[in-house]
């Protein structure tokens, strides 16, 4: 008596090719003319190089548009939210290509603040407290309480109570934990550590799925902020000198929460704990002490600096 197991998987696996035949074909027609549209620079825009025209007339002849996205902060991978974004302006550059402009899509990503400092100091701490092998001891096992859902509202809608933090980390209480999940070895994670290396790691991964996705954009205009890019720098500084210069910014005084260990303010977004906590105004009575318990007067007067003073509580 024969099995007919092979046959039913072999015929399994040729149905579902044939249910994503029409789908791996056009990704295949995707990835093919993106590989041409990278190979012949097609997003690539620079200057017009036509001496014929006038210098008034430049921009009637060749008209230009451009458009920028919010810098993506680098501390992990882009996410739907990004994709959701991008596509305005990724459908914009489009049109207006469409129409005959030069249209210049830059792209640039965010590494500064103190956010990628503040998880670089996590995973050097948890290094020191459970070593390379991130081995967390049983009585610090603990996990996440589950986080409450408000029932829905008028209109289905929900509300929950996470913060941004704990949306994005989820149940994990340690950074190598959260790394562990993007598919990281331990001794990868381990190079976290250094500030510098979140800067080579999660960039390139970002412009990976942006050419995936079949972004318009000039390449050789990417930059990180910072002075990883001394060219963006330099900008960013004759920026803010100029607009100083011209009298458009000035130093001023706000309420602000304060880090003690880092000697300077610290935003919502820079925090390792406490996002959502704001500067909180408390109203202080002074109230001169006048008439004084027999008790109380015994007390104060055996305390020499407290002779001929006012006391106030």
């Amino acid at each position: 008596m024969t099995s007919n197991a092979k046959p039913a998987a072999v015929d399994l696996a040729a149905e579902e090719s044939r249910k994503t035949a029409k789908r791996d074909a056009l990704m295949a027609i995707e990835k093919q003319w993106q590989g041409d549209w990278e190979h012949r620079g097609v997003f690539e825009v620079d200057m017009p190089s036509d001496d014929s025209v006038a210098p008034e007339d430049l921009h009637d002849k060749h008209p230009k548009w451009m458009g920028t996205f919010p810098f993506p902060y680098m501390n992990g991978v882009l996410h739907l939210g990004h994709a959701f974004s991008v596509s305005k302006i990724e459908f914009a550059a489009g049109w207006e290509r469409l129409q005959g402009k030069r249209a210049l899509f830059p792209f640039g990503f965010h590494v500064t603040g103190m956010p990628i400092k503040a998880a670089a100091d996590k995973i050097a701490r948890e290094l020191e407290m459970f070593g390379p092998e991130f081995a967390v001891p049983e009585e610090l096992e603990t996990q996440l309480s589950e986080l409450s859902v408000d029932a829905p509202k008028a209109g289905g809608t929900f509300r929950g109570k996470k913060t941004k933090v704990a949306a994005k980390t989820g149940n994990k209480k340690y950074q190598f934990q959260i790394m562990q999940d993007q598919g990281m070895s331990n001794a990868e994670i381990a190079k976290f550590a250094h500030a510098e290396h979140w800067l080579e790691h999660y960039p390139p991964i970002a412009i990976s799925d942006l050419k995936a996705m079949g972004c318009k954009i000039d390449w050789r205009r990417a930059f990180l902020t910072t002075d990883h890019n001394p060219y963006y720098d330099s900008f960013a500084q004759w920026q803010f000198n100029r607009l100083r210069e011209m009298d458009k910014i000035k130093f001023g005084k706000r309420y602000t929460i304060w880090s003690a260990k880092d000697g300077q303010p610290c935003m919502d977004h820079d925090r390792q704990s406490g996002e959502g906590v704001g500067a909180q105004e408390y109203t202080c009575i002074k109230m001169q002490v006048l008439n004084w318990s027999e008790a109380a007067q015994a007390v104060a007067g055996s305390i020499p600096e407290l002779k001929g003073k006012k006391v106030f509580m």
